[in-house]
């Protein structure tokens, strides 16, 4: 480049420093919200990993009947650590008590339970307050029960006993968990076990598996350890007094939520790719305007002797100075960012502390390369057309197309509407005296629209999931029984409770996927919710549940014996089951063969897989008996179904029957739980979107404005007051916002479908509930024609105060 040509440059950007700024932010804006989501993610894949592993989780384990005495354990254990494959073993227990709250409610808190000597090799924990083992009549809680249930260090819990005594726990510390998702968790030495009512014994063996003999690395092969697992279960059953129940082995070195947080993430770096060609597009626009008020001295240089490519060389190299601070400004802000989103994902969803957030080098690649590249690539077309421009085309050109026999119909139709506000016919006219430009300012607002409202919708969908779930589950409270009971005296007594209007018994019992001649082998993770399966009896002619949309076959009939109905995420576990083929399922010790006659379609608070109240009567021999109750209140408020469910309880233990009540509410809080981060997260990148098309609207008005100098001199020349001129851009704005609008709505709605498929499939398996938000659509309506409003004043404020001289000079 010349030293003329630099001088040049440098004059540019100092005449063009607004439209460069507004540039410079809207690269930047993008660029900040794509590069945050993708050092989140890689912060997130590393920390989950490496902090879960941390924890040495449990390769499988083996649920024995009726436990195991220390002295036991120890010859269990030996055993365990004989078994080819095996790297080390240990006892564990869980369980669940429930405590009272200040305001007198029920919590569950599960407890971890291991032996005073255990070294705590495996599945183990960081004690951040206190001491291991916790003394008896303590508990150590973890950190996030803490912090939900208002507790500190030194208070006690009041835990309901098994023989329904009330037991007072001291917290005697704080520990930090990362192989289990936030929760309501304790961890106490068999010692505290007789003060609970329940026998000082353990009743899990946990083992670490290796790929082969002698190898000390745990293995990431769920086959492998399955295989170890089931060679060591039949060993144990060979024990005098040692009845295996099943074997669990959860997907090796894979959090519990670990698919929950990379659903988020990656739903989150699709938004903030969309952000970054929403980007692409502005950049397009803003140059193009860039360049409008360059053609005439384009064509000045080319009459000089500047050959096309150091013109084009010239405007490369602006562009790049421009992508280069943009870039350089997003650096810092995109890594700050990122960290706190990874460790609002890791600490929200995964409960793991950020230890090293370290984002590795691709990253940065990745973020400098859009960052410098993109606005290049996407500046590249209107640079070439600009730099090819001949002499006269350019020192001709004046901000208006060669379209004048259209141009000239289309303001014969405008002027016949008698009665018409001339300047609004005008400032309709003139939107369309630059089409391209026209066409691209309405396609990037209509793709901020796009963007907006279909993020906006799928928020909806997302919130309208607790209602799905509200239309299926037609109960207020579900008791659960510690055992069954007879059904009959389960509804004699519930019907006597005040408030309650109907009442329905079921059964679900927890089973897994059977392998051929083998124990049952789940996939639950040791807090005993995730990964577990359960399957449900469904009355006849029940009121209290609604038949979900069916996928694939039919529904169950009442009188199908084995007949089995499955939900969409039974494909997770078995990817090729198909309607007509068999399947086994442990069902209490005993193994069933079903039919699967359907597969249907839940997002949340699953009830299938199901079968028919006759087939489960056939399966498991209990008959006229149930270990669930579901019933309907008069009230349909938490404090009325709460009050109904305590009273349940009790009512239920006066007839020597132990019952658990869950209010629908927990259940709507649960699943909201779950996708809290995501709303939020959609609404913020929504917003983020609406700043980066109001910025754009602003450069193309901007730009208009610089074309048509000589035109608002002329305007000025003949008489035409300042408030017109203004009136005039202000409007020519509206009119581009309003026709936004409207192309936006088949795109938004496109989009939404496809959103609301793409991240309901990651999520549930399914896609989320199409909605359409009606206050997101006004919200946009108003934003972008207010936004139309402030983002012509300025450019309209300069417009009107150009003297004749100052717009008749103008090249």
């Amino acid at each position: 480049m010349t030293k003329l040509l630099f001088i040049k440059l440098l004059r540019d950007l100092r005449t063009s420093l607004g439209r460069t700024t507004m540039m410079v932010i809207a690269i930047s804006i993008s660029l900040i919200a794509f590069s945050t989501m993708l050092y989140a993610r890689s912060i997130v894949d590393s920390q989950q990993s490496v902090n879960y592993a941390s924890t040495n989780p449990a390769s499988a384990r083996i649920t024995i009947e009726p436990g195991a005495t220390p002295s036991q354990a120890e010859a269990i254990t030996t055993l365990a650590k004989a078994e080819p494959g095996v790297i080390d073993a240990t006892m564990r227990s869980i369980s669940s008590v429930q405590i009272q709250g200040e305001a007198g409610e029920q919590t569950e808190l599960q407890l971890f339970i291991a032996a005073p000597n255990d070294p705590l090799r495996i599945a183990t924990f960081k004690i951040e307050q206190g001491n291991w083992p916790a003394p008896a009549a303590s508990i150590l809680l973890e950190r996030s029960a803490l912090k939900a249930l208002g507790l500190k260090v030194g208070d006690s819990v009041m835990a309901t006993s098994r023989d329904d005594k009330p037991v007072s726990l001291k917290i005697s510390g704080v520990v930090h968990d990362q192989g289990v998702a936030p929760g309501n968790y304790g961890y106490i030495s068999t010692d505290s076990l007789p003060l609970l009512g329940e026998p000082a014994v353990l009743n899990q063996l946990a083992i670490t598996v290796a790929d082969q003999e002698g190898q000390t690395t745990p293995s990431r092969n769920r086959d492998t350890i399955v295989r170890t697992a089931l060679g060591l279960a039949d060993r144990l059953k060979e024990m005098p007094g040692v009845a295996v129940e099943q074997v669990a082995v959860p997907p090796p070195y894979e959090h519990p939520h670990q698919n929950i947080s990379n659903a988020l993430l990656t739903a989150l770096l699709a938004f903030g790719a969309l952000s970054l060609l929403l980007s692409a597009v502005l950049i397009a626009t803003m140059f193009n305007g860039l360049l409008a008020q360059q053609i005439p001295q384009i064509g000045m240089m080319k009459a000089i002797g500047a050959r096309s490519s150091r013109i084009l060389q010239l405007y490369l190299i602006m562009i790049l100075l421009i992508s280069a601070v943009a870039t350089a400004l997003a650096f810092i802000p995109g890594i700050v960012m990122g960290g706190a989103l990874a460790q609002l994902v890791l600490s929200a969803a995964l409960n793991i502390d950020v230890v090293n957030a370290v984002i590795p080098w691709w990253a940065y690649a990745t973020t400098i390369v859009v960052g410098v590249l993109l606005p290049i690539l996407m500046s590249l077309g209107p640079l070439l057309q600009a730099s090819r421009r001949t002499v006269r085309q350019s020192l001709d050109d004046r901000g208006t197309g060669n379209q004048g026999a259209k141009a000239t119909r289309f303001y014969t139709w405008l002027g016949k509407f008698r009665g018409v506000d001339r300047i609004l016919l005008m400032a309709l006219g003139n939107i369309f005296r630059r089409r391209a430009r026209f066409l691209l300012s309405v396609g990037l607002l209509t793709m901020a629209g796009t963007i907006f409202i279909a993020g906006l919708n799928t928020k909806a969908g997302f919130e309208a999931i607790p209602m799905t779930v509200t239309e299926a589950q037609r109960w207020d409270v579900n008791v659960r029984l510690g055992a069954p009971a007879s059904a009959s005296e389960l509804t004699g007594i519930i019907n006597d409770v005040p408030g309650v209007t109907n009442v329905e018994t079921w059964n679900t019992v927890l089973t897994g996927i059977q392998y051929p001649g083998q124990t049952n082998v789940t996939s639950t993770y040791p807090d005993q919710g995730h990964g577990s399966m359960s399957l449900t009896a469904i009355p006849p002619e029940t009121s209290t549940f609604k038949t979900p949309p069916v996928l694939e076959g039919r529904w169950l009939d009442a009188d199908d014996i084995d007949a089995i109905v499955l939900n969409q995420n039974i494909r997770k576990t078995l990817p090729n089951v198909k309607v007509g083929e068999q399947i086994q399922l442990p069902i209490e010790d005993r193994m069933s063969t079903w039919r699967v006659v359907g597969i249907v379609e839940e997002l949340a608070g699953a009830t299938c897989p199901c079968v028919s109240q006759a087939g489960f009567e056939q399966a498991t021999g209990r008959i006229g008996q149930a270990n669930v109750i579901r019933f309907v209140t008069e009230r349909h408020d938490l404090q009325a179904r709460t009050t109904a469910g305590e009273a349940a309880v009790l009512a239920l233990a006066n007839a020597e029957i132990k019952g658990q009540a869950q209010p629908l509410d927990k259940l709507i809080e649960s699943i909201g739980g779950h996708t809290g981060i995501l709303i939020t997260l959609i609404l913020l990148i929504a917003s983020v979107i609406g700043v980066v098309g109001l910025v754009g609207l602003g450069s193309m008005m901007s730009t208009n404005v610089i074309e048509r100098t000589r035109e608002f001199g002329i305007m000025n020349a003949i008489g035409a007051p300042a408030s017109t001129v203004r009136r005039l851009v202000v409007l020519e704005g509206i009119f581009i916002a309003v026709a936004s609008c409207m192309v936006a709505v088949v795109p938004a709605l496109a989009l939404t479908s496809a959103m609301g498929t793409g991240l309901g499939n990651l999520f549930f398996g399914a896609p989320v509930p199409f909605q359409v938000s009606v206050p997101g659509i006004v919200i946009w309506v108003v934003i972008v024609i207010l936004g139309a409003v402030l983002a012509t004043l300025l450019p309209a404020y300069r417009a009107s105060r150009l003297t004749v001289r100052e717009a008749l000079a103008y090249l």
